[in-house]
């Protein structure tokens, strides 16, 4: 008999703990699938920080009930050794469940910067100053061992910071964010030079600085085959660019936005008013769509072109044809073109 009661005893005290553990798992669950994120909410996870600590951030945020079922669910899971240290960003209507895959998944919060063609290095330095401070990005764009780790031959960077929508993390170094834009470079040219049947007599570092003229020249992707041909064109017959982007590139913080007569006479050598050739670099980070009308100029006899004011050029062969576009475009804004 006595026998009997404690088995019985036994059974119950087991249907108990079977109970409870029951009803706990289905706490637990509840806890881990019900909305517990009120609004976007940004939460930094530290290297080294324990399951714990974070559990406990997480409750003082308010972005969970409890710290102590949180840190149950992710050790349930086995999870409790991977979360991973950065910055995120939690979504109203996310649950424990939710935050636990993004900490151990190291689904952090990424940012993105949009670098527009035609931007100088300097320009670029200013978009930057949220992720590269100013004396760090100065000093790694004309670091020459960075430089030269990307196979370019210059002493800065201009002109290969390429144009493009980058994405990344608060933990992203400024030599990360170069490195990322210097990579672009060197791979979108490479499959736009892989497309050239005949190889150019001009090194890359040049067609790079006459892609930087050309992006300078025009917006209008269409016409910058036109271009590239009449830059090429005037440098083979030895003719000066006269181009003004240059003056003004040579003129850096003296010009004020208005190009004088007298600046074309500046003895600065970017200044292709009064230098023969090809300046001594890029003045600014051209797009692909230069870079390829660079490599792939108009088969055209062009010499000069004027801007018909409304985003398009006027091309001409000859100085008399120039002029009379010149005339005709220009008169009223007592400004010539080319």
């Amino acid at each position: 008999m006595k026998n009997s009661t404690a088995r019985k005893f036994i059974l119950l005290a087991i249907m108990a703990i079977i109970l409870a553990m029951a009803v706990a798992s289905i706490e637990l669950y509840r806890f881990a699938q019900r909305p517990c994120v009120r609004e976007t909410t940004v939460f930094q996870v530290k290297p080294g920080d324990s399951l714990q600590k974070v559990s406990r951030d997480l409750e003082k945020r308010g972005l969970v009930s409890s710290s102590r079922k949180f840190s149950l669910t992710a050790r349930i899971r086995g999870l409790s050794n991977r979360i991973q240290a950065g910055e995120y960003e939690f979504q109203p209507g996310e649950t424990p469940s939710n935050i636990i895959e993004q900490l151990t998944a190291g689904r952090v919060k990424t940012y993105q910067i949009t670098i527009p063609e035609g931007f100088t290095m300097r320009e670029i330095g200013d978009l930057l100053a949220d992720t590269c401070e100013k004396n760090e990005f100065n000093q790694l764009i004309i670091d020459l061992k960075f430089i030269q780790k990307w196979g370019i031959k210059a002493s800065n960077c201009e002109g290969y910071l390429f144009p493009s929508t980058y994405h990344y993390t608060r933990n992203t170094r400024c030599w990360q964010l170069l490195s990322l834009m210097l990579k672009t470079f060197t791979d979108q040219y490479q499959m736009i030079s892989d497309g050239v049947i005949k190889p150019s007599s001009y090194s890359r570092h040049e067609l790079v600085t006459l892609a930087s003229i050309v992006q300078k020249e025009t917006g209008n992707e269409e016409e910058m085959p036109l271009i590239a041909a009449v830059i090429f064109n005037r440098l083979r017959k030895g003719m000066r660019l006269e181009c003004d982007p240059t003056v003004i590139y040579g003129l850096g913080e003296k010009f004020d936005g208005n190009l004088r007569r007298k600046d074309l006479r500046d003895s600065s050598p970017y200044n292709t008013y009064r230098h023969r050739g090809l300046p001594p670099g890029p003045i600014c980070n051209p797009g692909a769509s230069a870079l390829r009308a660079v490599n792939f100029p108009a088969k055209v006899n062009y010499l000069y072109f004027v801007s018909r004011n409304d985003g398009s050029h006027h091309f001409s062969s000859t100085l008399r044809e120039h002029n009379q576009a010149v005339n005709r475009f220009q008169k009223r804004r007592g400004k010539a073109g080319k």
